[in-house]
C-alpha cells in the first residue's frame, strides 16, 4: 500500500446539516473545506467501517467480511479464536418485511438490566456458550461446537438499519439460526423486557453478534495507528501496530503513513445524541484536519479522507496548486452527489 494519512471519518456525510449553522458549514470547517475544494473525489466500494479499515489492517479487501474483533479481545487461554464474537444487547424492530436494528440507550439502569439478561441467558445456554463482560454494555462469546460467522459488520454499521441481509445469511447455517432464535425468545418472555415494557421503553429482544474470524496475513507493518475507539485499539495492537490517543494528532501529526480513526460523528448518529454535534465536528476540523493538512504539505504526503461515503478524496502533496477550485463544503456535497 502507498504511503499515505486515512482520515477515516464515518458518518461524516449523514450530518443532520439542516440542525447546523450554515456559517459553521461554510467558513468555519477550514479543514474539511480545504479537502473538500482541493482533493480529488474517488469512487469507492467501502461503505462500511469494516470494509474501510480491512485494507488498512492488512486484512485485505474482502467487504464481505467484518473486521475481527473478538479475537483481538480475547483472553490468551482461548485456543478456538475462530468461535468467538462479540455481541451487544439490541431492540430489534419487525414489521411485514423487515426488521431494523435499534440501539438500546445506555444507562446505569439499562446496563444493569442487560448484564441480568445476559447473566441469565449465559445460564440457559452454558452447554453452547460461555460469555464474558466486556465494558460499555458489550460482551465476549466463546462458542463450544460452533464457527462464528464472519459477516456480520461492526454493530456501527448496522444500527438504524435492516438486518434482513444478515438474517437470510444467518439461515445458511441452520444450527447458528437455531441458537440465535432461541435466545431471541428467551430474551422476549423475560422479565427484565416486561417492566421495560411497562415504563413504555424498547425491549431488549435480540444481541447483535459482530467481529468474528481470524486474521489472515502479514501484520500491517509500520503504519501509525491514532484512535480511541479501545475495541479498535485492540484489533490494532493484535496487528502489530501501536496505537495512539486521537489527541496527539494536534501535538505530533503522523509524518509517515498513518491511519486516523474518529468514529464519534458516526456514534452520535447512531445513537441519537446529537446534543454538541457542532462542537465535535469543531473539535474534528481544529485538532485532526487542519493539524493533518499542515503536515501533509510539510512532509508532501498525500491524504485520503474516507468517510463511508459513495467518494473518497484523495488530496496529493501538488494539490495546492488546484486554486482555481471554487469553495466546496459538505452542503455542497450533500446537495448535490455528483463528481465535479
Amino acid at each position: 500500500m502507498p504511503e499515505q494519512v486515512d482520515i477515516v471519518l464515518p458518518g461524516l456525510f449523514d450530518l443532520p446539516l439542516y440542525e447546523l449553522d450554515p456559517a459553521l458549514v461554510s467558513g468555519q470547517l477550514k479543514g474539511l473545506n480545504r479537502i473538500l475544494r482541493l482533493a480529488t473525489p474517488r469512487r469507492n466500494n467501502a461503505y462500511s467501517i469494516d470494509a474501510i479499515l480491512r485494507p488498512v489492517l492488512g486484512l485485505g479487501e474482502n467487504g464481505e467480511r467484518g473486521l475481527p474483533l473478538a479475537q483481538a479481545c480475547a483472553p490468551s487461554e482461548v485456543e478456538r479464536r475462530d468461535r468467538v464474537m462479540l455481541a451487544q444487547a439490541v431492540h430489534l424492530r419487525a414489521d411485514l418485511q423487515s426488521a431494523v436494528v435499534v440501539p438500546i440507550e445506555l444507562s446505569d439502569r439499562s446496563l444493569e438490566e442487560i448484564d441480568m439478561l445476559i447473566n441469565d441467558l449465559s445460564g440457559l445456554f452454558n452447554a453452547e456458550c460461555d460469555v464474558t463482560a466486556l465494558t460499555g454494555g458489550r460482551y465476549l462469546v466463546e462458542f463450544k461446537t460452533l464457527d462464528a460467522p464472519t459477516h456480520y459488520p461492526h454493530i456501527l454499521s448496522v444500527l438504524g438499519k435492516t438486518a434482513n441481509p444478515y438474517i437470510e445469511q444467518t439461515r445458511q447455517d441452520l444450527d447458528w439460526y437455531r441458537l440465535v432464535n432461541e435466545m431471541q425468545m428467551f430474551l422476549y418472555q423475560h422479565d427484565v423486557n416486561r417492566e421495560r415494557a411497562a415504563r413504555g421503553e424498547l425491549p431488549i429482544n435480540s444481541l447483535w453478534f459482530w467481529g468474528g474470524g481470524v486474521p489472515s496475513g502479514p501484520p500491517a507493518g509500520e503504519t501509525g495507528w491514532y484512535c480511541d475507539d479501545a475495541l479498535l485499539n485492540r484489533l490494532a495492537e493484535n496487528r502489530g501496530l501501536s496505537p495512539a490517543a486521537l489527541e496527539r494528532v494536534a501535538d505530533e501529526p503522523p509524518s509517515t503513513s498513518a491511519a486516523v480513526v474518529d468514529l464519534r460523528l458516526l456514534e452520535m448518529l447512531k445513537t441519537g445524541a446529537e446534543t454538541g454535534l457542532e462542537a465535535v465536528l469543531l473539535d474534528v476540523d481544529r485538532h485532526l484536519l487542519q493539524p493533518l493538512l499542515e503536515a501533509a504539505r510539510a512532509h508532501r504526503r498525500p491524504l485520503l479522507l474516507r468517510a463511508g461515503y459513495e467518494f473518497d478524496f484523495y488530496l496529493s502533496p501538488s494539490s495546492g496548486w488546484k486554486f482555481w477550485r471554487p469553495p466546496r463544503s459538505l452542503a455542497d456535497w450533500v446537495a448535490n452527489d455528483e463528481n465535479p
